[in-house]
């Protein structure tokens, strides 16, 4: 039996595409999006925020390139990911959620999204909220939270001691990868960001920092000293070429947001190891839950926009000069 509020609406507000194309362009707010009924499943969210990443207007702007379907009039996909937000209906076969509940996570890949009013989730993909984290501090967590603890835990299997590289230092992830890799036990993490974002990153916990715009980090970097490089930044070619002179012989990891177009074979044995697909869990977001709630992690945020101003957040995103996340504002939080 499903569980739910007499409260929610029957349409709802949501932001979607028909067509594919600059996200600027061809997302719109339809202001009459109906409610669905509910999978057994799932649990439905009043949203509070979402955090913007680059996937989102990347769907929209290359979804033809990847996606098995084509959005059209009559059958609109609505983009975001991320969510924070409150329970207001439960699905038949959901356990250990309620309405009412303060939840934070990330859908699965699909047509919906979050930048709405409501949403439709996964109850295993969705965690209770962190006390320590605002509404808006939790919408902007989930994906890069997880992407970079299943990178460095699940894939490069960090061990405490070791020593890591993460370009990318002013990134979503790479902000949270710098983070978690000292948690995780990371003797020393080196990043690489802008000379803008030096202290920033350095405040994450960055023992070094690398100014890619003046250095090249193949050149500064000690030969052989690292035991694993997490590639925020997306380097194309960070593995065939400076990879290759950094990482540990033998032991050295290499992991990257995107996957490595015709890579070299390592001379000196170290592993290139496939991209990392993040999995939206609730069990993964507990285990980060612990880190915000004794305050060892944070969220930086750069802007918050609100639900209106989808675009201009956009606009933020696109000109991958944030520092920090950004986040879409649904209902402002309490102070």
């Amino acid at each position: 039996m499903t569980i739910s509020t007499s409260s929610v609406p029957a349409t709802f507000r949501a932001y979607q595409f028909e067509q594919f194309g600059d996200a600027l362009e061809v997302l719109k707010l339809n202001s009459t999006v109906q409610q669905q009924q509910l999978q057994p499943s799932m649990v439905r969210l009043r949203v509070h925020s979402a955090g913007v990443n680059p996937i989102d207007y990347k769907l929209v702007e290359f979804g033809k390139f990847f996606l098995p379907t084509q959005p059209s009039s009559e059958h609109p996909f609505r983009p975001g990911f991320d969510v924070a937000g409150t329970v207001v209906e439960v699905g038949a076969e959901v356990q250990g959620f309620q309405v009412g509940d303060a939840v934070y996570g990330q859908g699965y890949f699909g047509t919906t999204g979050s930048f709405a009013e409501y949403f439709d989730v996964d109850a295993k993909s969705v965690a209770a909220k962190p006390t320590k984290l605002s509404f808006t501090e939790a919408g902007a967590a989930s994906t890069v939270a997880q992407t970079s603890y299943q990178a460095l835990t699940d894939h490069a299997k960090l061990q405490a001691g070791e020593r890591v590289l993460i370009l990318g230092g002013s990134s979503g992830t790479g902000l949270l990868g710098v983070q978690l890799a000292k948690l995780l036990g990371a003797s020393t993490v080196i990043a690489t960001t802008s000379k803008r974002n030096f202290e920033l990153v350095t405040s994450m916990g960055a023992d070094r920092v690398v100014d890619y715009t003046t250095e090249k980090w193949g050149d500064v970097i000690e030969p052989h000293s690292i035991d694993i490089v997490y590639d925020c930044g997306v380097e194309p070619q960070a593995w065939n070429t400076d990879a290759q002179k950094v990482l540990k012989k033998t032991t050295g990891r290499f992991i990257s947001l995107d996957d490595t177009k015709e890579p070299v074979e390592a001379a000196f044995g170290a592993t290139l190891l496939p991209w990392v697909h993040n999995d939206p869990s609730g069990s993964c977001l507990e285990k980060i839950t612990s880190f915000f709630e004794s305050e060892k992690l944070v969220v930086p945020i750069d802007s918050v926009h609100s639900f209106e101003n989808l675009k201009e957040a956009m606009k933020v995103q696109k000109s991958s000069h944030a520092r920090g996340k950004i986040v879409l504002q649904v209902i402002k939080d309490e102070d």
